[in-house]
């Protein structure tokens, strides 16, 4: 530091300088130097000049990265990917990478099947129309007659896009804590937790799976287990144990590694895609000697031969593409992730742990405890709907006899509403996710969830939303909002066109409610401002045809549409709904229909 003053430069010049400057004063000091009398520096092409470029672009380029990691070192202020993925593989956090769409499947036993129980093997697959979806575990299905049936599952299953793909077989070394990279390929979309491991032990000569677990440091020194991890590259490291924390690999292991690769968007599909569409079963060479070795010889696997006597069809439409975790999605889950330390404990905890790993089909997430059902579900249907048991709503009892345990304490009731949310305007609203991805959001929680929880289900209460005034002396009716209607005013002085102001003020309304969340706040002074900031828009008021009465600014009818507004609310002033409740509007040309624009002199907006 106290030579620096000699070179003339402040002392943060270093941050500054680009290729060139640094070789003009390389070549300035070269020249001033009354010690030396190099003169090649000053002519082009010669190999001084040479080594002098090498030099400055050299420095040129590591004063790039350093600059990019002086500014993204920090956890809050990371911008970009790979810094991102560095600073938190510091607390151990794996980002969650892309996940495939997933479907459940209906699958049809022919007159030719055996009755009894079959088990289809994992990553059988299914192709139709240019889509294939596989099975990732074995899952056991039973046939109750000779005739061709659908056959009964004995636990709910998905199928997941794509179709398992075998890696070249790797040779273990035998270090500590060895690590595979899975490099398919860089085009290649890997389904984020659909890897599977297979070591040939060299010491028995034979297969074993290992399973994945979220760290190695929660795991016994002999547990066959990996840990995976999506890099800063992209690409997924499998780590293996010391035989502390996992069991170390032996040199000359063999191990195999199946993936299923995804095709993104694209592999979307709709209902009926499959339609009797027939079942293949999954075989190489290889894995046929691995499946050999780890298959559970108690159950009765279907055969290739078998194979051709099983059908499946899709009912539903299949989930969104899941992308992988953002920088600002990281930023969000990483903290969360580490004051959880893998283990789910509160409200959040859960909640945080469904969103990030099912972020492919879940919209929104609320769980409860066993005081949130009694104080505020439980009463709902009791006082608002008048129900006294679950005969009468078919959802709570449904849910209540397949995931619910024997007891009625201890519970967490979890409330999920699905990307795939039906934007249909004449049907009553009943978007569930479906009892396969039930059954599989529960099985992946009980690793991590606390011993004495037991995890089940509350549909959300879909409220329709619609224009409702009513008279003092009128009693709540339901159909009072086919006679209401929105009437906005506006200004003689304008120019803009009825219609447009319709457009905007539905659109307000539409996105308002198609953005809404479970236990939505209704700001209905932020629509009544919304609407009152379009163009030439003066006033604003809810009008009744059928008795010429009105009032000021929106209001709104709140009702559930499966019991005909039984549970009917009018609502003129900010509201808050129930953390299982979530609004939506029943009929959007409807209600687009009734919206009206009003000509009138007054110039000035006025405030509700």
């Amino acid at each position: 530091m106290a030579n620096i003053t000699e070179y003339n430069l402040p002392i943060d010049a270093y941050a500054s300088f680009d290729a060139r400057s640094l070789r003009d004063l390389i070549v300035d000091r070269l020249n001033n130097n009354s010690d030396i009398s190099f003169t090649d520096q000053n002519y082009e092409g010669s190999n001084l000049n040479a080594i002098i470029d090498i030099i400055a672009y050299s420095y040129h380029t590591l004063l790039f990265y350093l600059n990019q990691t002086s500014s993204e070192a920090v956890f809050t202020d990371a911008q970009l990917y790979e810094n991102m993925n560095r600073i938190v593989k510091l607390i151990d956090y794996k980002p969650v990478g892309k996940q495939s769409s997933v479907v459940p499947i209906e699958l049809t036993g022919l007159a030719n099947l055996s009755i009894g129980y079959h088990t289809v093997p994992r990553f059988a697959f299914i192709t139709s129309n240019g889509k294939t979806y596989s099975v990732v575990r074995d899952t056991t299905y039973r046939k109750i007659t000779a005739a061709s049936e659908k056959l009964t599952p004995i636990e709910n299953n998905l199928f997941y896009e794509g179709k398992f793909q075998e890696y070249p077989l790797v040779n273990a070394t035998g270090e500590e804590y060895e690590m595979i990279n899975l490099l398919p390929g860089a085009d290649t979309i890997v389904d984020h937790f659909n890897i599977y491991v297979f070591v040939k032990e060299i010491n028995n000569n034979k297969w074993y799976e290992y399973k994945r677990s979220p760290s190695l440091f929660l795991a016994d020194a002999n547990d066959r287990v990996f840990e995976c991890r999506y890099n800063q590259n992209k690409n997924y490291e499998i780590r293996f144990g010391n035989n502390i924390n996992g069991a170390s690999l032996t040199n000359g292991d063999q191990v195999a590694i199946y993936y299923l690769p995804s095709s993104g968007d694209t592999g979307k599909i709709t209902k009926n895609n499959f339609n009797a569409t027939t079942l293949n079963i999954f075989n190489t060479t290889r894995f046929d000697q691995i499946f050999n070795d780890i298959k559970d010889t108690t159950l009765d696997y279907v055969s290739v031969d078998e194979s051709v006597n099983i059908t499946a069809t899709n009912t539903e439409d299949s989930t969104d593409f899941g992308e992988e975790e953002s920088v600002e999605e990281i930023r969000t889950n990483a903290p969360k992730f580490f004051t959880s330390e893998y283990k789910l404990i509160t409200k959040k905890d859960y909640e945080a742990f469904i969103t990030r790993n099912y972020k492919n089909f879940v919209y929104d997430v609320k769980v409860h405890n066993n005081s949130d059902y009694l104080n505020s579900y439980r009463s709902y249907l009791t006082n608002n709907l008048g129900l006294n048991s679950y005969k009468g709503h078919n959802n709570a009892l449904f849910n209540q006899v397949t995931y619910s345990d024997s007891f009625d304490f201890n519970n967490l009731f979890v409330t999920i509403v699905p990307k795939f949310k039906k934007g249909k305007s004449v049907v009553t609203r009943s978007n569930y996710i479906s009892p396969s991805l039930k059954t599989e959001i529960i099985r992946n929680i009980r690793d991590y969830k606390l011993l004495n929880a037991e995890i089940t289900f509350l549909d959300p209460i879909y409220l329709g939303i619609d224009f409702y005034l009513k008279s003092s002396s009128e009693s709540r009716a339901l159909q009072i909002k086919d006679y209401t209607s929105l009437v906005i005013e506006r200004s003689s002085a304008t120019i803009v066109n009825d219609n447009t102001i319709i457009d905007k003020a539905f659109n307000i309304l539409q996105s308002y409610f198609n953005n809404a969340k479970l236990g939505q706040f209704i700001n209905i002074t932020q629509l009544n401002a919304d609407i009152l900031g379009i163009d030439g828009v003066v006033g604003l008021y809810t009008y009744r045809s059928d008795l010429g009465i009105k009032a000021d600014g929106i209001n709104f009818g709140l009702y559930n549409p499966v019991y005909n507004g039984r549970d009917l609310k009018i609502i003129n002033t900010n509201t808050n709904l129930l953390t299982f409740q979530i609004p939506f509007i029943e009929n959007s040309v409807a209600m687009k229909n009734k919206i009206t624009v009003e000509t009138v002199t007054r110039t000035t907006n006025i405030e509700y």
